[in-house]
């Protein structure tokens, strides 16, 4: 996979990491924590798009 591509990724997978973190901080009542574990595991997500260890329907 190209730079760019992962770039793309990168910047991509940041709406539903903010989009997440601020429905939870709302449903847990400001707290940090639930915010803090889904930034961890959007991270993971996104890490393993881009090191391709995580694929979508990709057949090659």
């Amino acid at each position: 996979m190209d730079v760019p591509r992962k770039i793309g990724i990168g910047i991509l997978m940041l709406i539903p990491t903010f989009v997440g973190g601020a429905a939870l901080w709302d449903i847990f009542g400001g707290s940090w924590i639930p915010v803090a574990v889904w930034v961890i595991i959007m991270a993971g997500v996104a890490g393993g798009i881009v090191n391709e260890k995580i694929s979508f329907g990709k057949t090659s």
